[in-house]
């Protein structure tokens, strides 16, 4: 099997899961997320704070570059 990574930008705010899905209970912590193509999904916080990062506008390249290596 091969290695990828994967970069995608997604908009996203803080909310407490509005329905059963898998493993995951109503009302627990996470984040909804809308896609580009206007999907929404939700995710839980753990996971979505492992995978994504605010994109701030003052974050420098060098900045930008340690979050990616921090989760190679």
């Amino acid at each position: 099997m091969k290695t990828y990574i994967g970069t995608k930008v997604v908009k996203a705010e803080y909310c407490k899961a509005w329905k059963e899905m898998g493993n995951h209970h109503l009302g627990e912590d996470g984040y909804k997320v809308t896609y580009p193509d206007g999907y929404i999904s939700w995710s839980p916080k753990m996971v979505f704070e492992k995978a994504y990062h605010e994109l701030n506008s003052k974050m420098t390249f060098s900045q930008a570059l340690d979050v990616m290596l921090a989760y190679k």
